[in-house]
């Protein structure tokens, strides 16, 4: 992809591949409070859709809401970026974003400040992106819910933002974000006709380091054998480094799972808010665990 220059943040021109997809993604976990979360929100211009995601979780409740209005993408790219309950505003490139969500039960305003540079995610597997790149961010929120309480955050989250060509159905994907102090991690680990295709980074305030592989162990839930729930991931960066992580969901309920139908069966995508052991540092961390999984149909 090369180096990253602002005009990255903003949007892109599409090719004519009918999946051609540009896309925002952030995320954000506090603790101290309860509360995590993530967003999307993705373009499709050639086939008139858009797609928004608000996920919050909190007090062992969560909000979710998902559409994907048809109708063209508005040209104006800030318009783009809005359907009036979900919308996010650049308020300047790689350093600040600001998430608005206006639902049934509870208003979000949300403010996204990159903590470390952004970096290029590497090319992957080429099936869900021509490029894309990640970084590291401070999140800080303020919630009201509907019967007026007022709920506040301030944590740690990771964004991306991908364009190009995106197929939801390869074999499965595995993707973590996972935050600490002075550190962070974000992966993703494609399977496509039985090969492993990792791609990723390690990053700092002042370093970034490629991820070159990645070793991982699926934990399932002990009552359902096809829900995951945590994973023990070992990251090799391109320096030599390496960083085991033993990951597990926050709470029973701070998970979404989305499914797709396609014609050769269905996709499930399980999104979930997690906590991160990491044995070479000795400290925990907060993030996400993801894992997308084609099922095809039975004959």
């Amino acid at each position: 992809m090369g180096e990253l220059v602002d005009a990255d943040e903003y949007a892109h021109e599409p090719t004519k591949h009918p999946a051609w997809r540009e896309s925002y993604y952030f995320n954000w976990v506090d603790l101290s409070v309860g509360i995590s979360g993530f967003s999307t929100i993705g373009l499709l211009p050639n086939i008139s859709k858009r797609e928004f995601v608000f996920a919050l979780f909190y007090n062992d409740q969560r909000e979710v809401y998902f559409v994907e209005p048809d109708g063209e993408v508005p040209h104006d790219f800030h318009k783009s970026l809005s359907n009036g309950v979900l919308s996010y505003k650049v308020v300047e490139p790689f350093k600040e974003w600001i998430l608005k969500y206006k639902g049934r039960n509870l208003n979000a305003n949300i403010r996204w400040t990159g903590r470390f540079p952004a970096y290029d995610f590497g090319q992957g597997s080429g099936t869900s992106w021509a490029g894309h790149f990640e970084q590291s961010g401070e999140v800080r929120g303020k919630i009201q819910l509907a019967d007026g309480e007022i709920l506040e955050f301030s944590g740690l989250g990771e964004r991306d933002k991908s364009w190009g060509f995106r197929n939801w159905h390869i074999e499965r994907w595995f993707a973590l974000h996972a935050q600490f102090n002075e550190l962070s991690i974000g992966l993703r680990l494609d399977t496509v006709d039985g090969e492993l295709h990792p791609s990723g980074g390690i990053s700092t305030a002042s370093n970034h380091v490629p991820v070159i592989q990645v070793d991982l162990d699926t934990i399932y839930h002990e009552k359902q054998s096809n829900l995951p729930i945590g994973a023990l991931t070992k990251v090799y960066g391109k320096d030599g480094s390496s960083y085991t992580l033993r990951s597990s969901l926050i709470s029973p309920t701070s998970y979404v799972r989305f499914t797709r139908e396609f014609e050769g069966g269905t996709t499930e995508l399980f999104e979930e808010m997690a906590t991160h052991q990491c044995d070479e540092l000795e400290v925990h961390g907060t993030g996400l665990i993801e894992w997308l999984f084609s099922n095809p149909k039975k004959r």
